[in-house]
């Protein structure tokens, strides 16, 4: 049976089959070096991985849109639905500090200090909240995402009280249509559910 199978990963052990194109062999286990299909030949007991495009995976530096699907403490997990805004359906999810500032009231407009440090622990995250953030590292195979400059941080949230539908009153604050409860959040600079239309359309372009 063939199926799918990264890199590093294993495809039998060498008491089975001899190891074929594009596989190698680490203390007895037959590994794979690329993206692909395993393929076993049982005539010659010989297997081997078939090359095939991988997943779009993120890198250092791509910006990356998703959805929060989790809180746990001053951090966010955050499941990837766009990279460089094209869909993916890999299942990545990375993670984030909930403690930004807001850079568009302060670090880009003369704020002090004193006040930076202040707005950091004003902003609500929420589960289903869509983020826009940029990958900074890789380390420990986790994928970390900054939120806290003038284009990132969130880019539409619904209303927490009724689910309506919300816009944008300020550098920092929405304001939902139905209920007019107002919310304090870190914003992307394009806030708004036309955004959301956007990145779709721009995603079945590309």
């Amino acid at each position: 049976m063939n199926s799918h199978i990264f890199p590093g990963e294993h495809v039998a052990f060498i008491e089975e089959f001899e190891n074929g194109r594009n596989t190698y062999v680490v203390d007895g286990s037959i590994r794979s070096s690329s993206f692909g299909v395993k393929v076993f030949d049982y005539k010659r007991r010989v297997v081997k991985t078939e090359k095939k495009k991988g997943p779009l995976t993120p890198k250092i530096g791509d910006i990356v849109v998703g959805n929060i699907d989790m809180l746990f403490g001053s951090m966010i997990s955050i499941k990837i639905l766009y990279i460089n805004e094209i869909f993916t359906n890999a299942g990545f999810s990375g993670i984030a500090s909930s403690r930004v500032s807001d850079s568009q009231n302060s670090s880009y407009h003369g704020g002090s200090r004193r006040d930076r440090f202040d707005k950091k622990s004003r902003f609500s995250f929420r589960v289903g909240d869509l983020i826009r953030g940029r990958v900074y590292s890789l380390l420990n195979s986790s994928i970390h995402i900054i939120i806290d400059e003038p284009d990132l941080g969130t880019i539409y949230s619904s209303c927490y009280n009724c689910g309506g539908e919300t816009i944008r009153v300020g550098n920092s604050r929405i304001k939902c249509v139905e209920c007019n409860i107002q919310e304090e959040k870190k914003l992307a600079s394009d806030y708004g559910i036309q955004t959301i239309i956007n990145l779709a359309d721009l995603s079945r372009i590309k």
